[in-house]
């Protein structure tokens, strides 16, 4: 369960997690825990965002057919990226996401590549470029859907009155 006093973040981040395994399944290849993943760490931080990166790390390894190591390398060096790049760029910024998506979109494929070599497996990476670019393209507007519809309540930089 989610460290948390407030049940409204349970079922918020609860239905975030299926709606997101269901996304996956319908447009494979394409990450849609990433965003909330860097929502949960500008609204929350902390023993939360851990819980649902390795929840959200546990699915997207249990759904794929490659060896361990994808997600954990992916959601590792995306929030190493965010907290490296929140000291050059204001933490919620358009650009800031847009350059968060590049590198996503960059990540994709060379992870792909070094899990597959590592196993040994052949794959094709003319679909894996291509998805690379549309998780490129798509992790800002994704945040930008997250963001909008996380609750007010549970931002820590909304104050009550």
């Amino acid at each position: 369960m989610l460290p948390t006093n407030n049940p409204l973040a349970v079922l918020w981040w609860g239905a975030y997690t299926l709606l997101g395994v269901w996304a996956q399944r319908t447009v494979p290849g394409i990450d849609f825990f990433a965003p909330a993943l860097i929502v949960s760490l500008q609204e929350e931080g902390g023993q939360r965002t851990a819980v649902l990166a390795v929840v959200w790390m546990l699915l997207v390894e249990g759904a794929g057919n490659l060896p361990f190591g994808y997600a954990l390398g992916c959601y590792g060096l995306l929030t190493a990226a965010y907290f490296a790049g929140r000291w050059l760029f204001e933490a919620r910024s358009y650009l800031f996401m847009a350059l968060l998506g590049l590198w996503l979109g960059l990540l994709h494929p060379a992870l792909i590549y070094a899990v597959s070599f590592l196993a040994d497996l052949d794959v094709s990476m003319r679909p894996i470029l291509i998805q690379g670019g549309i998780q490129a393209v798509v992790f800002p507007v994704l945040w930008f859907l997250v963001d909008h519809f996380f609750p007010e309540r549970l931002r820590q930089d909304v104050r009550p009155l």
